[in-house]
């Protein structure tokens, strides 16, 4: 029988590593089986920092033939479009190659040496040797094998033997033998091909929620990727928990939802959650009992997180990556196609009431931003004044002059004899695109307005803003109980907020961020409900990878705002509404 064996290199994105060893540790059933039923009976690949090493054996059959059966295999189209993004094709690679071939130098074995497939397997790389060994068997007393590849630049070392003793005495006597015992690194196998008949271990239970209304391709996308780590449990919100988190019903009705979701293939079981509030999905956690839970950048909050590390659950937070060659959906984006911005308060938030800028003058700082995320209610991001911009104009902020929309917003969400005003900074802060300070002084209305549009400023504060989820405000929530209000804290907060405005103007960060912090201090010096121990807790998780922290708008949960020079892992990012999407 005619026996061949391919050896091959290509790179590995660093940004995917984890996310390819999980794939490979559950490859898709049928692409083991169209590899076997390719006579390929032996193939491992190996990774060591950014490159990728494969061995294969092909045995049997028209190697160009069975190569063919594989790339017309549609379950293997799909692993790899799955897989092929992550890899990175190296230079030196031929024409029409993928994966570049290398060059064997050399190779041997014991006397007596049978493979079997209960061996083991070792692979290293290393400069390329400047001598090579002959073809002679080796002396080792354990049966054993190598074989000796080249790159461009540096060699790959493939080892078998039946025991560790083997292996030991092999690895001992060639890197002795081509003088790179120090040079030589040891590679991870990421993959090896079951032998046919072996049973496979049980897969891995992996958790998603979420709501999942309007099903679209980014979730199917992640839905599928998620189910590559194991058996995938969906468990979905009730309609009545949706209507209590973001103010409305959903499109689809659990009932429907949940048929869906049960159609896709890539879904081992979908249920309803049973629980209130953002944590909905604990019963349903506690029965399933899942080895992961996965969540993309917006779902993740630091409570799920802690309960997953309190039930020894593995917690994974994946990036939104749609599937190739699709838009980026989002149930956000889909529902109407509104435009209507929501708003993020840097620095001052407070100064907007009459009731404290009486004892200083101050102003308040905000930004407009795009609806890419579906924020919850009660949750600091002025979703209550954009439900009152929807029900005033629609979709979207019409044309004309942003301070008279602003003055015509604020009006018709606070009509003659509310007793509790908001703030005009929601208003304006919806309303003006870019980034604008607002300068109060014991008036509901700013005396004067300025508005930073700088493309340039405002991609700066895009990449160092990030957000993580808490969790909306209880409906007991009274942040106006227990206040100190008087003209030190007052004063305390504006001249953080104006040191906040310089460090942006200038951009610089290191500032930026202990001004933000100040605010905030200040803030809760006067309004000591703001926070709670839950939320110190998460603040104190997060301070060391932060320059600066506040909540959003009043507290009491809502979002946890960071000023960092690096991406906070979990944590989502936000894009500030420019003049020219209006």
């Amino acid at each position: 029988m005619k026996k061949q064996i391919y050896a091959s290199l290509i790179g590995l994105k660093p940004e995917y590593r984890e996310r390819y060893i999980v794939l490979h540790r559950h490859t898709f059933p049928q692409v083991l089986q169209r590899i076997h039923a390719s006579h390929i009976t032996d193939y491992s690949i190996f990774l060591r920092d950014d490159l990728l090493f494969s061995r294969m054996v092909h045995e049997g059959g028209e190697y160009e033939a069975d190569m063919a059966a594989m790339a017309d295999d549609p379950v293997t189209q799909e692993w790899w479009k799955l897989t092929d993004p992550m890899q990175q094709p190296l230079p030196e690679r031929r024409e029409g190659e993928w994966w570049a071939a290398l060059t064997p130098l050399c190779s041997g074995h014991s006397p007596g040496w049978r493979p079997g497939t209960d061996s083991i397997r070792c692979a290293f790389t290393a400069p390329a040797p400047l001598t090579l060994p002959g073809d002679a068997p080796l002396a080792v007393e354990a049966p054993g094998s190598w074989e000796l590849y080249r790159s461009a630049n540096a060699c790959y070392l493939y080892l078998e033997a039946q025991q560790a003793k083997a292996m030991t005495g092999l690895v001992a006597l060639l890197t002795a033998r081509l003088g790179l015992a120090e040079s030589m690194a040891e590679m991870e196998e990421v993959f090896h091909t079951t032998a046919p008949g072996r049973p496979a271990a049980l897969p891995k239970k992996v958790f998603v929620t979420g709501c999942f209304d309007m099903l679209h391709s980014g979730h199917v996308a992640f839905l599928n990727e998620a189910a590559q780590f194991g058996d995938l449990y969906v468990c979905i919100g009730s309609d009545a928990n949706v209507h209590h988190l973001k103010g409305r019903y959903p499109v689809n009705s659990q009932d429907e939802r949940k048929y869906m979701i049960d159609a896709l293939a890539s879904v081992h079981e979908c249920r309803i959650n049973s629980g209130w509030g953002i944590m909905d999905f604990e019963k349903e956690l506690r029965d399933i009992l899942p080895d992961i839970f996965l969540v993309n950048e917006d779902g993740h909050t630091p409570a799920k997180q802690a309960l997953c590390r309190e039930m020894g659950i593995e917690y994974k937070v994946l990036r939104r990556i749609p599937h190739a060659n699709l838009p980026v959906r989002s149930t956000t984006a889909l529902r109407t196609e509104c435009t209507i911005p929501f708003r993020i308060d840097i620095a001052g938030g407070w100064l907007d009431q009459p009731f404290v800028s009486k004892h200083h003058p101050g102003a308040v700082l905000t930004i407009s931003i795009e609806p890419t995320v579906e924020f919850n209610e009660r949750s600091g991001m002025a979703s209550s004044t954009r439900r009152k911009a929807i029900e005033l104009w629609g979709n979207e902020i019409p044309h004309g002059s942003y301070e008279q929309l602003a003055r015509i917003l604020f009006s018709f969400e606070n009509p003659p004899g509310t007793r509790e005003v908001a703030g005009s900074q929601d208003a304006l802060g919806i309303v003006f695109p870019g980034l604008n300070r607002h300068d109060y002084d014991n008036h509901y209305w700013p005396l004067k307005i300025t508005t930073v549009d700088d493309e340039g400023l405002l991609t700066w504060l895009e990449k160092h803003l990030w957000l993580v989820t808490l969790g909306p405000r209880v409906s007991s929530y009274d942040v106006l109980s227990d206040t100190h209000i008087d003209r030190e804290g007052a004063e305390a907060l504006a001249e953080a907020t104006d040191e906040c405005w310089q460090a942006i103007l200038t951009r610089d960060l290191s500032a930026f961020g202990t001004a933000v912090r100040r605010s905030f201090e200040a803030q809760v010096a006067m309004f000591p409900n703001m926070v709670d121990e839950a939320v110190r807790s998460t603040i104190v998780q997060y301070r060391d990878q932060a320059l600066g922290w506040k909540l959003s708008g009043a507290g009491g949960g809502g979002y946890l705002i960071m000023v960092s020079r690096q991406p906070i892992e979990g944590a989502m990012q936000i894009r500030i509404r420019r003049k020219n999407t209006l």
